[in-house]
């Protein structure tokens, strides 16, 4: 538990260039219990894990990202696929709001 906190201060310090990366309304929830409560740390915390999955590079190429949350309990992420014409396919990732927890993560060809 205390690595996953240490995770989620790294990561919330890291969200200045998370922020650019989504929509122009950000998305916050209202859960007492949850570490996880604004789309800055949920993408903070996603691409930490997908740069370290796939490189940074080839998931930076799917911003702005598509991010949601359902029930204040699973944020959503889902890149953005720009090649017209081309082979190829984005990440979907879902992380608990409660602990910060990737419970789905894949990539698509």
């Amino acid at each position: 538990m205390k690595e996953l906190l240490i995770l989620i201060c790294l990561v919330f310090l890291s969200c200045n260039e998370a922020v650019k990366t989504t929509s122009v309304i950000k998305k916050k929830i209202n859960c007492e219990e949850c570490l996880v409560t604004k789309e800055e740390t949920a993408v903070g915390i996603a691409e930490s894990v997908l740069f370290e999955s796939y490189g940074k590079d080839q998931i930076e190429k799917q911003r702005p990202y598509n991010v949601s949350i359902e029930n204040d309990s699973i944020w959503h992420l889902k890149g953005t696929f720009w090649q017209i014409g081309c082979c190829g396919g984005t990440f979907e990732i879902d992380i608990s709001a409660k602990d910060g927890r990737v419970k789905y993560m894949m990539h698509g060809k």
